[in-house]
């Protein structure tokens, strides 16, 4: 098995059929006007099966890339877990029940006929 990262992490598979996955790091702040050098060579063939590389060059921060979704997604949770915990809780004080009861198990229910 090979010992670079940046080719393990090529070679593993991706979920869904458009995809990024990442290369490498620049370490260093840049700053405006900063020029890049990329050379790119064509290792892999994606044209037989129409398939298309692109370089992206993006930023992220400590919390991950430019896609808000995921921390969206975790505040709307977050705040119907804390809607239904305090909906539970207000339930609970304003009718309590019995920790065990077994009167509300459906086979101990007496049909209205009987």
């Amino acid at each position: 098995m090979s010992e670079q990262e940046d080719l393990i992490v090529w070679m593993r598979t991706a979920a869904l059929p458009t995809f990024r996955k990442l290369y490498g790091r620049i370490y260093v702040d840049l700053k405006a006007n900063d020029t890049i050098t990329v050379r790119l060579s064509n290792n892999y063939n994606t044209y037989s099966f129409g398939g298309k590389k692109k370089l992206v060059l993006s930023t992220a921060t400590w919390l991950g890339g430019k896609n808000d979704f995921l921390g969206f997604a975790y505040l709307i949770v977050g705040g119907l877990c804390i809607f239904l915990a305090f909906a539970f809780t207000l339930l609970y004080l304003i009718k309590p029940r019995k920790l065990g009861d077994h009167n509300y198990l459906s086979w101990n229910r007496h049909p209205a006929g009987r």
